[in-house]
């Protein structure tokens, strides 16, 4: 049943979700990024789509609703708002009139506290939050969003 995966997820999160992805970008391999993708835009979902990874980005289904630029740099030794800035600045270049700026931040918890990515995450929260890069975003014209935007 179809339907299933998604009513699960509805009774634990109580709302339908934004957008679709998976860690590590399992849902872009080429064997089943078709698949994903007309799942998507079937339920009128959003979906990740890094377009520099994904062959054949410009055969998407037409009503398939993602962001025009996909940018996974801000991340590791790069956390800090001149990358961001750089980020946005090259998607300005490209003209994407979107563009998801893929991030992880949080307050270390005991569960956090397991990953990996831990300790750059409290970073990642303290440049996003800055009222520098706010104004700095501002000033370049964007407006953050989320995937319900689009």
């Amino acid at each position: 049943d179809r339907a299933r995966p998604e009513q699960r997820s509805l009774a634990v999160v109580r709302r339908a979700p934004t957008h679709l992805d998976r860690p590590h970008h399992v849902h872009m391999f080429p064997q089943i990024f078709p698949i994903v993708a007309r799942f998507a835009a079937q339920r009128g979902i959003a979906l990740r789509i890094d377009r520099q990874t994904v062959l054949n980005a410009d055969d998407l289904p037409s009503d398939l609703r993602s962001t025009q630029g996909f940018s996974s740099e801000f991340y590791g030794e790069e956390i800090t708002e001149a990358c961001f800035l750089r980020i946005l600045d090259a998607s300005a270049h490209r003209g994407e009139a979107s563009l998801e700026v893929m991030c992880h931040p949080a307050f270390v918890d005991n569960i956090i506290r397991q990953s990996a990515y831990c300790y750059p995450r409290l970073t990642e929260l303290e440049v996003l939050t800055s009222a520098s890069l706010k104004a700095a975003i501002a000033e370049r014209g964007y407006r953050p969003g989320s995937f319900l935007d689009i």
